[in-house]
């Protein structure tokens, strides 16, 4: 026996050394799945909040104080609204907080369960509301002692970094500000919550230690079919997430789409119907008023959906030969009107035209996007810089403002979504931290690179470049 054993002692060499190197490899694969699965269970949280919060009005909140406010229409609605967020899969709790006097406590304005009675709130059916299925209500305190993210949440969507605690049991939650219409500022933030059971549970035992000695044990084919199959888990929970979240913007499209068809359709009948002189002046001034304001909300639902592709990463992208300086001139005349009306000019330098393979309609969105952002966020009165220099593999194209700049910490964190510059709503109060994000994916989609320089209070030049 011991002779037969060591002349097959290579074989067993071979399948030990297979054996450790599947295991180790299995736990880096476990650890590192671990984190990429939180991470896309933050983003979509992040994301959900921060689409839903774009539907409160911050200044509707200030009627919200205490129980006896809960009779009012105005909170009626804003708990159906929480309530309707539970539509979405997996997401349990909805719920508005406010800031109070003290840094660690804030105070519920609104909860999803908050009209509920107590049937309706006893999901187990053990005739008892337990402590995890209490709803809260207006003026309710809640200690917020070690969870940072509730606090960066007002200033921008975040989520906590780990499961947690706390009297409505295991947590994933994600935050997101919510705005005032009439300011910019921020008065609340809207928090959901999703069960982190079934998600522990999952990530826990899909690939545990026992399955890395399973597959030491069971050879190479078996532990392939295991990396394999686990991949492919990964996967389906990776698109599942994904596929919730586009559910959710697919069909804050729909919601929108038809009753902004119907405005339109109602103020154009209005304007045609109306034909006293005098009223008629009166009905076309509040007519303008409301078209400026549907624009406003078809371009919100424009920029959401080209967000979307470009996280799905659905963006069609369509080169053919295009004149770069007819397309750049093109992208400064659309910004006449605002740069007039600031006194504002744009110092094109461009040495000879040149055409290249790119998508005009794309690219002329980005200028587009570093255009405005340079006039709305630079003085009255201010030079515009917009250069390009061809060079060996590509041309770059800078658009550069002596505007009043970006912080230092916020640069590196501007292409994510939903992200702007902590100094941003004071001269724009109503953007929604999509531009960049956008043109970064366009830009990638192009073959090219963009990057953002900047000293605060002194300007901002933004530089990308287009391959030849």
């Amino acid at each position: 026996m011991d002779l037969r054993f060591w002349k097959r002692w290579p074989i067993v060499t071979v399948a030990v050394t297979i054996g450790l190197s599947i295991a180790i490899t299995g736990v880096m694969f476990y650890v590192h799945s671990q984190k990429v699965m939180q991470q896309q269970l933050r983003s979509r949280l992040e994301s959900i909040a921060a689409v839903a919060a774009l539907g409160i009005d911050g200044d509707a909140l200030d009627a919200i104080h205490t129980r006896a406010d809960m009779s009012k229409p105005g909170y009626r609605e804003l708990a159906g609204k929480l309530d309707k967020l539970r539509s979405i899969a997996s997401i349990h709790f909805a719920y508005i907080l406010r800031r109070t006097d003290k840094s660690d406590i804030l105070q519920f304005v609104a909860d999803a369960d908050s009209l509920k009675n107590p049937a309706e709130l006893d999901r187990n059916r053990s005739g008892i509301v337990d402590a995890d299925e209490e709803a809260s209500y207006p003026g309710d305190n809640y200690e917020i002692h070690e969870m940072p993210a509730l606090s960066e949440a007002f200033l921008h969507p975040s989520s906590d970094p780990t499961v947690t605690y706390d009297q409505w049991g295991a947590l994933y939650s994600g935050y997101a500000p919510i705005h005032r219409r009439s300011t910019g500022a921020v008065n609340a933030v809207l928090g959901i919550d999703m069960r982190a059971n079934e998600f522990i549970q999952a990530s826990t035992t899909i690939f545990s230690p026992l399955d890395l000695i399973g597959v030491i044990l069971a050879g190479l084919v078996f532990s392939v079919l295991i990396i394999v199959l686990w991949e492919y888990r990964q996967i389906s929970i990776l698109h599942k997430l994904n596929a919730e979240r586009s559910s959710l913007l697919k069909l804050t499209f729909h919601q929108l789409g038809e009753p902004l068809t119907i405005m339109k359709w109602s103020l154009e009948t209005l304007r045609d119907e109306t034909h006293d002189e005098r009223l008629r002046k009166i009905v076309d001034d509040h007519v303008v008023c409301m078209d400026e304001g549907l624009g406003r909300l078809n371009t919100i639902i424009d920029t959401l959906q080209m967000a979307e592709k470009v996280d799905l990463n659905t963006l069609q992208y369509i080169a053919v030969p295009t004149s770069l300086k007819t397309l750049i001139q093109n992208a400064i005349g659309e910004w006449e009107s605002s740069l007039a009306k600031r006194e504002q000019t744009v110092e094109f330098t461009m040495e000879h035209d040149i055409t290249l393979s790119f998508d005009h309609t794309l690219i002329r969105l980005v200028l587009r996007q570093l255009l405005e952002n340079a006039i709305e966020y630079s003085p009255a009165r201010t030079n515009i810089v917009l250069n390009v220099l061809p060079r060996k593999q590509d041309v770059l194209i800078t658009v550069e403002d002596h505007g009043f700049g970006i912080p230092k910490a916020d640069i590196d964190h501007l292409f994510e979504k939903y992200r702007r510059a902590s100094n941003a709503g004071k001269h724009k109060p109503d953007g929604n931290g999509l531009g960049l994000y956008i043109a970064n994916g366009i830009i990638q989609k192009a073959g090219g690179k963009i990057w953002v320089e900047s000293i605060e209070g002194s300007g901002t030049k933004v530089g990308f470049t287009l391959p030849i």
